[in-house]
């Protein structure tokens, strides 16, 4: 991982450190904030999916190289951290370069946040570190989904400066005299007029592609309230109110999912799905919700990917009740590898939200 400058302290940072056995000691905690700031700087989805690994104490462990790279980042930073038998400290340290990675506003941080948002499950996964992951990533998800939804300024690529056609290599060459000079002179001057050329091209393809980018989440949004406003199924054409109650979370939050182009979505996505129909008041289970849903309708959209237990709770339990059929028998299997209990129940609403976020991982891997 490349060295970079530490990114600006989270002001709960020290706080968070102190539980473990660093205590007050400024220095080395300076070192691990840096430490915390290479990851998060670089992060890929392989490296979130580890630090949650680590953060929720996950049954399944990180990968042996995602590990790695997270450890020796600490130590290069501090040569005092320990390569093994700190777990607690390790836990700690990856919620808080979660924490890190949700301030940072890039692609990298809304495929973050998402990850953390689905991976907390609706606020019931509670690892025994002192942040709120969940929280953090909400409030990441609401800050990057507006930002994306910002109409761009255009006036720093405006300008009536002409570009600067520096000739002066390419005349001292010229007066030198020989046609040989004559013709590297060209050659240096076309060097120099293609660089301010280039200068201009930039300008112009970075407004094109900050409006570009507008229009497409506002064409993605726009798609998404003439769904709305059709009140149809797009996967089964039956009105909304024509679709069960159970099988409503997981279908209208796969359809918005899937006209969902960039990370994380807009804010307005529990809206949506409460107008859509989704209630917020009485809790279902997850069995019962995956076990209404068609099972030919599931298997459209379920690959033969590998799932993460930490990041699609839902979507593991999909493919082990195909697996294994409608009914209970899948249940205990899926909450002992999840780490959730078998009778996980959320409001219908609440159940869209994560399984819209679940998709968006999956379709964006």
């Amino acid at each position: 991982m490349p060295n970079v400058e530490p990114l600006p302290m989270i002001p709960d940072f020290p706080r968070w450190i102190a539980s473990t056995e660093l205590g007050g000691n400024s220095a080395r905690r300076d070192a691990r904030w840096a430490g915390a700031s290479v990851i998060a700087r670089s992060a890929s989805r392989e490296i979130t999916e580890a630090l949650l690994r680590l953060a929720l104490k996950s049954r399944q462990e990180p990968s042996t190289a995602a590990l790695q790279k997270i450890r020796e980042a600490f130590y290069a930073a501090d040569n005092t951290f320990e390569m093994q038998g700190n777990a607690k400290e390790l836990q700690v340290l990856a919620g808080a370069t979660l924490a890190a990675i949700l301030t940072l506003s890039d692609d990298g941080a809304a495929d973050a946040a998402v990850a953390v948002s689905a991976a907390m499950a609706g606020g019931n996964r509670k690892p025994a570190i002192p942040m709120d992951l969940n929280i953090l990533a909400e409030a990441a998800i609401d800050r990057i989904a507006e930002a994306n939804r910002q109409r761009p300024s255009l006036s720093p690529f405006v300008t009536t400066d002409a570009p600067k056609f520096d000739f002066q290599q390419a005349t001292a060459k010229a007066k030198e005299g020989s046609w040989e000079h004559v013709g590297t002179a060209f050659e240096l001057a076309a060097g120099a007029t293609r660089m301010a050329i280039a200068t201009i091209v930039k300008r112009q393809a970075d407004a094109v592609n900050a409006i570009d980018k507008l229009l497409r989440v506002q064409d993605e949004e726009l798609q998404m309230l003439w769904w709305l406003v059709g009140e149809r199924s797009l996967d089964t054409g039956r009105r909304f109110d024509a679709v069960g109650a159970f099988c409503q979370p997981l279908m209208f939050a796969k359809e918005l999912a899937d006209l969902t182009e960039y990370l994380p979505g807009p804010r307005s996505i529990t809206a949506l799905l409460s107008r859509a129909g989704l209630r917020d008041r009485k809790k279902i289970t997850l069995a019962e919700v995956v076990n209404a849903a068609d099972a030919a309708w599931l298997k459209t959209f379920m690959s033969d990917n590998e799932l993460s237990p930490v990041t699609t709770p839902i979507h593991n339990g999909i493919r082990r009740q195909l697996e294994t059929g409608a009914g209970t028998a899948w249940v205990a299997g899926w909450a002992a590898a999840v780490g959730l209990p078998a009778d996980f129940a959320l409001a219908p609403l609440a159940i869209g939200v994560l399984f819209y976020r679940e998709r968006l991982l999956l379709r964006k891997k």
